[in-house]
């Protein structure tokens, strides 16, 4: 899916919150209704003052008048809504039990804030991320990509610089021809310092430039929905479905995250299964060697990370670049 495309569903899901807040509201209108039929009268009172107090309005002689029947206005409403909620209390409901409830008290599920023009909301940003971009832990596209790779930052010394610049050029052929790619995933592996999350960033950002979606990810972060998906505590939570399912998923520092038991492991060899059976992309990044990843994670994580008939490699060797 393009951007527009995650936008667009994500409009249709807050579209639909906004109507099931609709309904929720409703049934606890009819249940306090149903208890109290008191507030049917304040309610239909209420709605009727504004229609009321305009007309009063309009037949006002002076400015002193049309002021009057303003301030009554506004007195009766707030002594309508007094009456209501001391109501609900007596009657053992909260006193805000028809008050409107949103999943996002700023944007009221919308999607939006602001005057026109509006903007997306940080609740809509993040959910767009999740979907299509990054967690927000990591650097900025702006930072990290193609065109900022600079072979003269690179030591010459024991062909750094020429293995980075071949690195490099493997990983724009990938970004480029995704999601026809020679490789399906890409493993890119070495101590830290090398370029490694640079060049994770820099395929993320070609291939979500060209129109396609993906996500980028720390290895915690990759923790924390496991962890969320094996505690179930929230049925609409779908992060980790989405790591699954999203068309290529870039997994930042795997080795780095918490082992728990019955979590880690386990959840990542699912991760990594059913991305593979469905012919999905994945890049991981990672200080292990080979031979760390099958001590860490066992054969049958380890065999899906380094299978060759699907996975590239790329390992980095030389001077940790961060202390230049």
């Amino acid at each position: 899916m393009t951007r527009a495309e995650h936008i667009q569903a994500l409009l249709e899901d807050y579209a639909r919150q906004r109507t099931l807040n609709e309904l929720d509201e409703q049934r606890r209108y009819n249940e306090a209704v149903a208890k109290v039929p008191r507030i049917a009268e304040l309610r239909a009172e209420s709605a009727s003052l504004a229609l009321n107090a305009m007309r009063s309005i309009l037949d006002g002689r002076t400015a002193e008048d049309r002021a009057a029947v303003a301030a009554n206005m506004k007195a009766r409403g707030l002594a309508i809504n007094a009456e209501i909620r001391g109501l609900l209390r007596q009657n053992g409901l909260p006193a805000d039990a028809l008050e409107p409830r949103y999943r996002c008290p700023v944007c009221r599920d919308t999607g939006y804030v602001g005057d026109a023009p509006a903007r997306f909301c940080d609740c809509f940003e993040a959910r767009l991320r999740l979907r299509q971009y990054e967690d927000g832990s990591m650097a900025g596209v702006d930072e990290q990509n193609f065109s900022k790779f600079d072979p003269e930052f690179i030591p010459e010394a024991d062909g750094q610089r020429d293995k980075m610049v071949k690195a490099r050029n493997m990983c724009a052929r990938y970004a480029d021809s995704f999601p026809a790619t020679e490789y399906r995933n890409l493993l890119l592996t070495g101590e830290g310092g090398l370029g490694k999350t640079f060049l994770l960033n820099c395929i993320f950002e070609r291939v979500t430039s060209r129109g396609f979606s993906a996500i980028r990810i720390t290895a915690f972060r990759m923790f924390e929905a496991m962890r969320q998906q094996h505690v179930g505590n929230d049925d609409k939570y779908e992060g980790f479905s989405t790591l699954i399912e999203v068309p290529l998923l870039l997994i930042d520092d795997l080795g780095t995250e918490p082992m728990m038991r019955n979590i880690t492991v386990e959840y990542l060899f699912t991760l990594l299964n059913e991305r593979n059976a469905a012919k999905r992309h994945t890049v991981i990044a990672t200080n292990l060697t080979p031979k760390q990843l099958m001590e860490r994670y066992g054969e049958r994580v380890s065999s899906r990370l380094l299978d060759k008939t699907i996975c590239g490699s790329i390992q980095l060797k030389g001077k940790d670049l961060r202390q230049r």
